[in-house]
């Protein structure tokens, strides 16, 4: 019978990140997350096609016009169409969503912003082969545990909070390589970004994930990567910053 982790030094050093006060070091990182979250903010009041056109739809299946995951959905498509998607495309609409909702200030947009950016970009790095990107939409499927992180320090999540809402967003992982170009790539990450934001509300409100989520026997890397390193994501993680390099 397979008995899962009961510990994760990558959750552990993500949790601890993601929660805690940023060193001197990361505030030219913030400083970039404050010109790119202002950027993400200018497209919300005018959506372009993809996002129209998610928003309809999300409203056409009972979704009202202010829910916060409809916003994410539709920023995240209008983003990725408006030039090629990064991992940090689903942070940046999850965190412009989340602060609407919140009136969250500009310096705390920011720093959830730049941990979210840093976090997947290390996430990727831990994973990234010539067969994951031939295979799984990369901004989607790092992109979600990125913009989780983000949102969870947003809404100033425990450590045990933030450690189930990883969880439940790895699970969401999603996103093919096979769509890159075609409309529904675009569509995928803003998915992202809305799936991050009801994992960190199944989080909020109690829900709990195995606590390898990304480094368990079963978890993200072992489902759905070809190589996993480890130290990628916890070396110098909140030291040295990746995301400005």
């Amino acid at each position: 019978m397979h008995n899962p982790a009961t510990h994760s030094a990558v959750s552990d050093a993500l949790i601890k990140f993601a929660s805690g006060p940023l060193t001197e070091q990361g505030a030219p990182a913030v400083a970039a997350a404050a010109r790119a979250v202002a950027h993400a903010r200018s497209n919300l009041a005018s959506l372009n096609h993809a996002g129209r056109q998610t928003a309809a739809l999300l409203l056409s299946q009972g979704s009202g016009p202010n829910d916060t995951r409809v916003q994410a959905w539709a920023l995240g498509a209008t983003l990725a169409n408006e030039q090629p998607a990064t991992t940090a495309t689903p942070v940046l609409a999850a965190v412009v969503a989340t602060g609407e909702l919140m009136s969250a200030d500009a310096d705390e947009l920011a720093a959830a912003a730049a941990v979210g950016i840093e976090a997947a970009l290390r996430i990727r790095n831990a994973v990234d082969s010539d067969e994951f990107r031939a295979r799984w939409n990369v901004a989607s499927a790092v992109g979600v545990l990125g913009a989780v992180l983000a949102v969870t320090r947003l809404l100033k999540l425990d450590g045990t909070r933030m450690r189930n809402a990883l969880g439940i967003a790895a699970t969401q992982s999603a996103g093919l390589a096979h769509n890159g170009g075609q409309p529904l790539a675009a569509l995928e990450v803003g998915k992202a970004a809305a799936d991050a934001i009801e994992a960190a509300l199944m989080g909020k409100h109690g829900f709990t994930s195995a606590p390898a989520s990304i480094d368990g026997r079963r978890g993200f890397a072992a489902l759905m990567a070809y190589r996993f390193d480890a130290a990628s994501i916890i070396d110098g993680l909140g030291d040295q910053w990746l995301s400005l390099r």
